[in-house]
């Protein structure tokens, strides 16, 4: 600590201190509680426009739908006219047309399940494991995915009316105790609760629709990076056109991004959100920047950053992935993951990216089986993650903990309403960065005060 500015600026400090620290203390009780795991698949908002709402969970209200915000249990969707959008989960993806709204009711490990309140639909299934469930519903009506393919579904609420095409796969129709199955070519109509099965193609009113979703389709079927990414990876294929794959000895296949501004690190050009279970979430302002901040690990080569998406002697790297909200590092202490630099006259946070091998210990979860799977994929060793080190344990130093390059520092207070990063940075001297407070083992900052 520092009292350069006074008494007055010394008390204040304190006084945030001791604030922070209540919020640390409530979370850290609550961690002790072992919580259910939160599931290891999250959608990615992939496509949107000006004309795309959004609420990011039951709780919130609509807002502007930002690109890469990650979509869950909850998650509502809405577009006017002419916006679009596309949700990936993983090889799935889920398209809306204009004047259309969505909600989705389950996405966990074995579930993908969601609820069409009105509008133009299409969903692509590459893969379906055994034992997943894919179901869409509308009003009295579910479709059951039964084989990967194409469908396209059109619902009309006040008329009760739905359509639904299976342009290739299969679909159970289920309509109170009657169910009905549609292959490839099929199409169905169920109109006030009552079911009529035709053969036909979609609609061409719908071809403009049907088009979009089929060059989304061909875009991810002739992805160069889904060479070297499992496609299970959600948005690995928008970094095709935005950097260029090598291989680094001892790392496999790296990608390194490129026309990237020359202050450019990992997690400083967006924003950081609050998202329940996961807590403090990284956005990232990039058209590609979702794989690359919640999967694998960053590596600084030839003086530039390269996305690492697993380790070649990592034992589980083909395992299905595991979703992070952010693969970093914070600087803090005990009282709440802040601190005080002679440079600022507010408190301060700040966090790095973790290298290839480094273990990301999650503030959400201290389930050793679930911490494994997170690190499966970059760690080469995950027996060597056992019983987790103590709460308050200070934080080892990481390959790029003391590295001003690599480091990014705001105010709290910017942290903590949730401004970009970019604006609101500060930069520390190399002295002033060596005498940052790593943190513990899983303590990020507090949530916000109005935080669920």
């Amino acid at each position: 600590m520092w009292c350069k500015h006074g008494r007055g600026v010394l008390a204040r400090l304190m006084l945030v201190a001791c604030v922070l620290g209540v919020f640390f203390l409530r979370e850290a009780v609550a961690l002790e509680v072992d919580a259910p795991s939160p599931s290891a698949r999250v959608g990615q908002l992939s496509l949107t426009s000006s004309n795309v709402r959004m609420r990011v969970d039951r709780g919130s209200a609509w807002e502007h739908a930002v690109l890469n915000t990650p979509v869950t249990t909850g998650t509502a969707l809405a577009t006017q006219i002419p916006g679009r959008t596309e949700v990936r989960v993983g090889s799935t993806a889920l398209r809306l047309g204009q004047e259309s709204q969505v909600v989705w009711t389950e996405i966990s490990d074995t579930r993908l399940h969601l609820e069409m309140i009105n509008g133009l639909f299409s969903l692509r299934v590459r893969v379906l494991a055994p034992g997943e469930s894919v179901q869409l519903k509308a009003g009295v009506v579910s479709v059951q995915v039964l084989k990967p393919g194409a469908y396209l579904f059109r619902y009309v609420t006040d008329r009760a009316n739905l359509r639904v095409w299976v342009l290739e796969g299969q679909a159970r129709v289920a309509l109170r105790e009657q169910n009905l199955t549609l292959d490839t070519g099929q199409q169905m109509q169920v109109d006030r609760g009552i079911a009529t099965q035709l053969s036909s193609s979609a609609d061409e009113h719908h071809a403009s629709f049907v088009a979009f979703a089929d060059g989304r389709d061909r875009r991810t079927e002739s992805s160069l990076s889904l060479m070297h990414v499992s496609r299970e990876v959600t948005g690995a294929e928008d970094l095709d056109g935005h950097g260029n794959w090598r291989d680094e000895a001892g790392y496999g296949a790296v990608w390194f991004p490129n026309k990237l501004p020359l202050d450019w690190a990992p997690y400083r050009f967006g924003r950081w959100r609050w998202l329940a279970p996961w807590g403090w979430t990284w956005i990232d302002d990039a058209p590609w920047g979702f794989a690359p901040f919640h999967y694998g690990r960053w590596l600084f080569a030839g003086g530039r950053w390269g996305w690492v998406p697993s380790q070649p002697t990592a034992a589980n790297a083909q395992s299905r992935p595991v979703y992070a909200p952010a693969l970093v590092g914070f600087f803090g202490n005990q009282a709440g993951a802040v601190w005080s630099s002679s440079v600022a006259s507010e408190p301060l946070v700040g966090w790095y990216p973790l290298a290839p091998g480094e273990i990301y210990w999650p503030a959400y979860s201290t389930q050793m089986a679930y911490v494994r799977a997170l690190n499966a994929a970059s760690v080469s060793d995950v027996g060597q993650i056992q019983a987790a080190p103590a709460a308050t344990a200070v934080g080892q130093p990481h390959r790029y903990s003391r590295t001003a390059f690599a480091a990014s520092v705001i105010p709290f207070s910017a942290f903590s309403r949730m401004q970009g990063v970019a604006g609101s940075q500060i930069v520390l001297s190399p002295a002033a960065l060596a005498q940052a407070p790593l943190f513990g083992r899983r303590l990020p900052p507090p949530p916000p005060i109005n935080a669920p």
